[in-house]
């Protein structure tokens, strides 16, 4: 377990370096040192790295939900709704006939 978190920190600071965090000599020297911890650190490296890549890339963002469509009621349903009752006409609006 303890191998494991150390290749893991040592894969996160290779990670920050290349992502310019750090000044170039400090970068270069990071990654040199994860370098010798061997494949596991190597490979979670990468990994972060493209994680990284993605994250920069906008793929984590979340999007600005949608509306929700109402779904169409089944025809049961629509049979029994009220229908709503039209206003009285006024006075001036009453045609003779």
């Amino acid at each position: 377990m303890l191998k494991l978190i150390v290749h893991g920190l040592g894969a996160w600071f290779a990670v920050e370096a290349a992502s310019g965090r750090y000044p170039r000599p400090i970068a270069v020297g990071l990654t040199m040192l994860v370098s010798r911890l061997g494949a596991p650190a190597t490979l979670l490296a990468v990994a972060g790295y493209g994680l990284e890549r993605l994250r920069e890339a906008g793929a984590f963002d979340s999007r600005a939900r949608q509306p929700r469509r109402r779904q169409a009621a089944p025809a049961a349903i629509r049979r029994r709704r009220v229908q709503p009752v039209s206003p009285p006409r006024e006075s001036s609006q009453r045609t003779e006939t």
